[in-house]
């Protein structure tokens, strides 16, 4: 049976009542039963079991019937444990399910995806995943990310979504360099603002970003120099230098930068497997941090939060409104972002 060490122990149940925040104000839990999903992660780095003990004494001391999973890592094209996935199979509908893990829950065969599955079962969820990219001593500045004033967050998340959903075009620039423009024409954006008890059942936790897909394969040009943190295939970390992507109909043509071999690396292992290889370079997806609790730590999952940041997201969108759909979505942040609505800056 796995345990957490007796500090990290510690270090969780001073925040039983920031995860029970979440089980009220973001799932609205009551009756339902709640799956937590989880693994032990790695020395050094185990938020992935510290955040699932946190809401499953959350989730007791609720009095909600409760149940917690370890896994193993699960990392690039792997499946979930035999054990989590009959869990899954046989949980009744309505219910709540919490991912905590290291890296990712794996193909659960159930569905196309995990999304999907929770759509189709009519599920509650949130999710944390990546998780392994951040260190222990990363635990309190996650604890903030979450305990924010979610009213007011969603006010700004709402209003900002209301625009988008208007526009035609959208520009983004920054003094590192960025400069993109983006056909959104018809495309409704979504405010992940912590909802997920309405028209959205799920998302992640932090939540705090509104994000976006352009309008088709080809409606992104320009260039985005990535001056944040970087999500690869081996996991998410900040940048010590800028990363320069030159977009050209809405796919990756160049790459430049200390890191750029590794982001090739990453295009290519995913091309190799994917149905439809040319899709894992367009641009799926542009995305703007609104959670003032979040900071940069070099985990995708918060980072991509963080108020004062955009973020593009290559390949995968379908599940959120867009044409691509492929085996690979991977989240990219940059900083300091001035962001042009139909000529007109938006207010973050």
């Amino acid at each position: 049976m796995f345990r957490l060490p007796s500090d990290l122990i510690s270090k969780v149940d001073k925040h039983i009542s920031d995860f029970s925040k979440i089980i009220k104000s973001c799932l609205k839990a009551k009756n339902q039963r709640v799956l937590i999903i989880s693994d032990p992660g790695i020395s050094g780095k185990q938020l992935a079991p510290m955040l699932a003990r946190g809401y499953y004494l959350a989730a007791q001391k609720r009095k909600l019937e409760a149940e917690i999973l370890f896994q193993t890592v699960k990392k690039g094209f792997m499946h979930a444990d035999e054990h989590v996935t009959a869990a899954l199979e046989q949980l009744p509908e309505g219910s709540v399910i919490i991912l905590s893990v290291s890296n990712k829950l794996g193909r659960i065969g159930l569905s196309k995806s995990f999304r999907g599955f929770c759509n189709e079962k009519k599920h509650r969820f949130i999710s944390s995943t990546g998780l392994g990219d951040a260190n222990n001593s990363h635990f309190d500045i996650f604890m903030e990310a979450i305990s924010v004033n979610y009213s007011r967050m969603a006010k700004k998340g709402l209003l900002i979504k209301k625009k988008l959903d208007k526009a035609k075009e959208i520009r983004v620039k920054t003094k590192a360099g960025t400069d993109l423009k983006f056909n959104v024409e018809g495309m409704k954006a979504v405010a992940n603002v912590g909802n997920y008890y309405s028209e959205i059942n799920g998302g992640n936790m932090p939540a705090g970003e509104v994000y976006i897909p352009p309008k088709g394969y080809y409606g992104v040009n320009g260039i985005l120099v990535v001056d944040g943190s970087m999500k690869s295939i081996d996991g998410a970390f900040l940048l010590d230098e800028p990363l320069k992507l030159t977009i050209e109909e809405g796919r990756i043509v160049k790459i430049e930068g200390k890191h750029a071999d590794l982001l090739e690396r990453t295009f290519s292992q995913h091309e190799n497997r994917a149905k439809y290889p040319y899709r894992v370079r367009h641009i799926g997806e542009l995305g703007i941090g609104i959670n003032p609790g979040a900071v940069l730590i070099g985990s995708t999952i918060i980072d991509e939060k963080v108020l004062g940041t955009a973020h593009v997201g290559i390949g995968s969108n379908y599940w959120f409104g867009g044409d691509i759909k492929t085996i690979f979505h991977g989240d990219q942040i940059f900083k300091n972002p001035k962001i042009f609505v139909d000529g007109v800056r938006l207010e973050i």
